[in-house]
């Protein structure tokens, strides 16, 4: 690799002295091999590439068919290179690995992750033609229409709490057609694990956030409530692959107002501290636990907020 003081790597290049040395292509333990790369900095690259080294991680030696592994293998080893963790290539990467990801998700290999990838520089995703296939099942599924026909006739939409001025909200629509596919999918995989819920009030409570988010539709929402609403559904999706609903889904959503979700979490967090030896957090550890014969369970919270004590007024 060229000197990072002088140019940047380029795509294609050979590991740096000091990588695993690469892993023939069928060998099986090679997707279990991805690595958190820790930047010295905040960065929402490196974040989204954590995330999606994670999923990778969960979901790529589960594929059913073997000859989708064949495929996958490959790409993973290609997008994890050094050469792509440069500032110039990042952002690249993250576009093929929430592709990549999204595939893994649907249990298959789809489009251009059923060849192996090109030997030198990946093209950028936006010259890539996608391969005529069918529609996914996820594309197809029918429970939002459903729940928009069941809402009451009297049903209101919620009030946007993003723009100030109702001209500049009514002309938000940039990015409608790709979050509205975005939830469509998050709602398909957020569907079987809530009828997984073992509580029916919890079910019902989830059915309810399920319905308000499925209410933000349509030209008469901007795409920046629908940017809200997605963020919801993507922290329902990963309560529920918990099977519970904790943090803002332990309560019944606000039929009027849909707050951003970081404000949300923390209301949620300050009613119902992981701190509070009564609270829900410390019931539902308890609840799991085996009933002892003799002796007790300790319930500890670590948070990264200093609790107010007697050592810390001293």
């Amino acid at each position: 690799m060229a000197d990072k003081k002088n140019s940047s790597p380029e795509e294609g290049t050979a590991p740096v002295e000091g990588d695993p040395a690469p892993l023939p292509a069928d060998h099986p333990s090679l997707l279990l091999r991805i690595f958190f790369l820790r930047s010295t900095t905040t960065d929402p690259l490196n974040t989204e590439f954590q995330y999606y080294s994670a999923v990778l991680k969960m979901f790529g030696p589960a594929l059913s068919r073997e000859g989708d592994r064949r495929y996958i293998i490959p790409w993973i080893r290609k997008l994890f290179r050094p050469a792509y963790q440069s500032s110039l290539l990042r952002e690249k990467r993250n576009r093929y690995l929430a592709y990549l990801t999204t595939s893994l998700l649907l249990d298959e290999a789809v489009d251009i992750f059923r060849a192996y990838p090109p030997e030198g520089p990946l093209p950028s995703l936006d010259s890539v033609r996608p391969l005529n296939l069918a529609a996914a099942q996820w594309e197809t599924d029918k429970m939002w229409q459903d729940t928009l026909q069941n809402l009451p006739d009297d049903f209101q939409l919620l009030d946007c709490t993003v723009h100030e001025d109702p001209d500049e909200c009514r002309k938000d629509h940039p990015f409608d057609k790709i979050l509205d596919q975005e939830f469509q999918l998050f709602l398909y995989l957020v569907k079987p694990y809530a009828a997984l819920l073992a509580g029916g009030a919890e079910r019902t409570r989830v059915a309810a956030w399920l319905q308000l988010l499925c209410s933000i539709h349509g030209s008469e929402c901007c795409s920046k409530m629908k940017a809200v609403r997605n963020d919801y559904m993507m922290a329902l999706l990963g309560y529920m692959q918990d099977l519970r609903a904790a943090g803002p889904f332990a309560e019944y959503p606000s039929w009027r107002r849909l707050k951003p979700l970081a404000e949300a979490a923390k209301q949620a967090a300050e009613n119902c501290p992981i701190t509070d030896p009564t609270g829900c957090y410390a019931n539902e550890f308890l609840a799991e636990q085996p009933m002892p014969d003799d002796g007790a369970f300790c319930y500890i919270a670590i948070t990264g907020d200093l609790v107010t004590s007697n050592l810390t007024q001293t």
